[in-house]
């Protein structure tokens, strides 16, 4: 046969992939460009996002436009307590309000919840079906929280549907813990020194679970829970991660709880992003300001 080359053999899966390494290591592929609202980058693959899933990071921080709010100490000296309080209150330093905690640095905004939504201005839809397997079953450690002489702490939780916030006091000091909720009920509980309970089997919240202690009352919590596990809070300098995200057209929602949605009313349906597979998509600073 005319042309016939008898040592002539189809390429091995082994040999296509390494001729696809090596093209992507020469240059050779173009990556899509990424759709979003505000400006973003993709940066080099990681051991983080493999195959079709991605990671989202970025910077939550306070308009450079605006004046920081005011960072507000609580007055011992108006508030009634006794000799044993005061003495636990104020072993530690100063205790702060902590409706914004901004690093002054930075600006970064921390305690700002960000979560991924589908593609979609129908607010109402939230479930996320596109789950990576090391990620489908739901966290068996309990997330702890403590009251302590700053407060809760921490301050802010995440939890996914289906976990278990674990609450203590281990204080030489009687506390509270009031939460009101729509779908994880509500309470008032006595918490006597050393003590603690937890509550199981938290459901799904479109709302945040705000929690306080009577008692004492700058002393301020919240918590929100979701129904996948793509959603991160902000370090101290507003830093976020959101790994193993699904690839594909997404929405990113910013939420804190002085400011509520980023961009107001309309923040509730997110920023449009697309993740693309096996990449890091960078938003950068999403910038955030206190309601006028």
């Amino acid at each position: 046969m005319a042309g016939f080359n008898p040592f002539f053999r189809l390429p091995s899966r082994r040999d296509s992939l390494i001729d696809f390494r090596n093209a992507v290591l020469g240059g050779m592929l173009l990556t899509h460009e990424v759709v979003m609202r505000s400006a973003g980058k993709l940066l080099a693959a990681e051991s983080t996002a493999e195959g079709d899933w991605g990671t989202i990071r970025g910077q939550v921080v306070y308009d450079e436009a605006a004046m920081l709010p005011d960072v507000r100490e609580v007055d011992f000296s108006k508030v009634s307590m006794s000799a044993l309080e005061r003495e636990f209150f104020t072993s530690t330093g100063k205790v702060m309000y902590e409706d914004w905690v901004i690093d002054p640095k930075s600006r970064g905004v921390r305690h700002t919840y960000i979560w991924l939504r589908p593609d979609t201005s129908d607010t109402k839809v939230s479930a996320i079906d596109t789950i990576h397997p090391s990620l489908r079953a739901v966290p068996r450690e309990k997330v702890v929280m403590d009251q302590e002489s700053m407060g809760f702490r921490p301050h802010a939780v995440a939890l996914r549907s289906g976990q278990t916030l674990h609450i203590k006091n281990s204080s030489p000091i009687p506390h509270a813990v009031v939460w009101t909720s729509r779908e994880n009920g509500n309470g008032n509980r006595a918490m006597p020194p050393k003590t603690d309970f937890d509550l199981e089997d938290l459901k799904a919240e479109r709302l945040p679970v705000m929690m306080s202690c009577a008692p004492h009352p700058w002393e301020r919590a919240v918590m929100r829970v979701f129904e996948h596990p793509y959603f991160a809070l902000t370090d101290a300098q507003g830093r976020f991660e959101i790994k193993l995200a699904p690839g594909g057209k997404w929405r990113l929602v910013v939420w804190q709880e002085s400011m509520g949605f980023k961009d107001g009313a309309k923040g509730r349906a997110g920023i449009p992003i697309t993740v693309e597979a096996g990449m890091v998509l960078d938003v950068g600073k999403l910038s955030v300001v206190a309601l006028s």
